[in-house]
């Protein structure tokens, strides 16, 4: 079930069209009466009042055309509308088809009459005959344009809903070129053909100067108010969409990629707002994966590789190394339900991340309850040795005060490593590789044994600046496993 589309009914169709041809009915009798010039054979009551009946039978008829043949069509193709049901796919071409079928039937009860017109008038004389029937047609069918312009924006809910279903295709229905032609043809260039007849054929019934120059003023001031009306209300079926779409592309600009255009048109227009939807759609799934991609590699990492694409190989960096282990995560993972440990764990690289990246550090990998984290790659840090420890120091705190049911060793080190993209071209992954990164994870080994769990090689501590090497105090060389070489520890003070 769907929400009903708001303020479109069948009746209110088949009223603006019966409205809009008593409008046009009320201005031709108006102009046939006192505003043409007539032959005196065309004055005597008998001819008046033959027209003026024709005129009620024509209008009547067109009545019941339209009242059984369009509201049956309106009640068919807008019946889903009031149910609040999804539209069948005959209602929706149905639906899209209304204002043009409704045009056509219009255009044929105009026609029919301007054929009942030419066959009565035209007895009474040739002139007057060819002027009324080309009255009645030209008037008709600016009516029935002028209503289709307005079908189509009492429509648009209706519409909107339909090609939300089913988006337009290119090459369905006439572009904006042909409807501006049909537009202007129908509401301004035959009406002005009428003006045409009514001033060529005026000498053959008598018409004075006079009565001749009123008669083309009046009629000219009701084609010009009529086309201009027309044309306002097609300037607005394009305007009004196109300012939509401005707004919308502002909004994207701006990064609001929440935004939707509703598709209220079956031509060009529609397709440009299908359009600015699915470029919307797709900025909003890559702007996900971005975000996915900087999750998993680091948003340093991600930029990087959109910036310069990715490819396989590395280079050399002096950078610093933080790896960061959790003690006796085993026994603490045996005590604990599975759903505490993810939450500790959880919590714990939290910290871990955030720590890092206020030092403009990045988390390079997890590994089960460690992290490696690396400081100057793959942006250059102007100190990385002493961001390093810095993060070492307050992690350290962090943990103890934020996740008191974990205990974890942290080791720093520094020196020259390979950073760059392992693995194939079809799955690789940026890391970091070098003596460095070996000795930060011996030294971690030694943190889970010292009180303040957190221990570093000297040779980071005498390359950081800014003071920081105060606050570390050196102990005896120690030989780590797996090492050829002493190493000289340092504890914070």
């Amino acid at each position: 079930m769907i929400s009903t589309v708001k303020g479109v009914r069948p009746w209110h169709v088949v009223g603006l069209v019966w409205l809009a041809n008593c409008v046009g009915v009320s201005v031709l009798m108006v102009q046939y009466l006192f505003v043409f010039p007539l032959p005196p054979e065309a004055t005597t009551p008998e001819v008046t009042r033959n027209n003026i009946v024709l005129a009620a039978i024509c209008t009547i008829a067109s009545w019941v055309i339209l009242g059984v043949d369009g509201a049956t069509r309106a009640h068919r193709a807008l019946r889903w509308t009031v149910t609040g049901e999804e539209p069948t796919p005959a209602q929706r071409e149905e639906t899209l088809g209304l204002a043009w079928f409704l045009f056509k039937l219009q255009a044929i009860t105009w026609g029919m009459s301007t054929v009942a017109f030419l066959v009565l008038d035209l007895r009474v004389d040739a002139a007057f005959g060819v002027l009324a029937g080309g009255t009645v047609l030209a008037g008709g069918l600016a009516i029935a344009t002028t209503s289709f312009l307005m079908l189509n924006r009492l429509l648009r809910p209706s519409t909107a809903r339909v090609l939300e279903l089913a988006p337009p295709e290119p090459g369905t229905t006439a572009g904006v070129g042909e409807r501006a032609l049909f537009t202007w043809g129908l509401t301004t260039g035959v009406p002005l053909l009428g003006l045409v007849l009514l001033v060529t054929f005026s000498p053959y019934m008598g018409a004075s100067l006079e009565r001749l120059s009123i008669s083309g003023l009046v009629v000219g001031l009701i084609v010009l108010g009529g086309g201009l009306f027309a044309t306002v209300l097609f300037a607005k079926s394009i305007g009004d969409p196109l300012r939509e779409l401005t707004t919308a592309l502002e909004d994207v600009e701006r990064g609001d990629l929440g935004i939707h255009v509703a598709v209220d048109d079956n031509g060009e227009i529609g397709q440009m707002q299908a359009g600015v939807n699915r470029m919307v759609s797709a900025l909003r799934e890559r702007e996900q994966l971005r975000d996915l991609f900087g999750r998993h590699v680091g948003e340093d990492v991600a930029r990087l590789a959109l910036k310069e694409g990715v490819s396989l190989g590395g280079e050399e960096r002096e950078a610093a190394a933080l790896f960061v282990d959790v003690i006796g995560s085993t026994t603490f993972a045996a005590t604990r339900s599975p759903a505490e440990v993810v939450t500790a764990l959880n919590r714990f690289f939290e910290v871990v991340v955030d720590v890092v990246a206020a030092h403009g550090g990045l988390v390079n990998k997890f590994e089960g309850d460690a992290a490696l984290c690396i400081f100057g790659a793959p942006l250059a840090l102007e100190d990385p040795a002493g961001s390093a420890l810095r993060a070492a120091r307050e992690m350290a705190e962090r943990l103890r005060n934020e996740v008191p049911d974990l205990d974890a060793g942290i080791g720093v080190s520094q020196g020259l490593v390979i950073a760059g993209n392992i693995g194939a071209t079809q799955r690789l992954e940026y890391t970091v590789i070098g003596d460095p990164v070996n000795e930060a994870a011996r030294l971690t080994e030694q943190a889970k044994e010292h009180p303040g769990r957190v221990v570093a090689s000297q040779r980071i501590v005498d390359r950081a600046l800014d003071g920081e090497q105060e606050r570390w105090q050196l102990l005896e060389p120690l030989l780590l496993r797996g090492r050829l070489e002493p190493t000289t520890l340092a504890v914070p003070r």
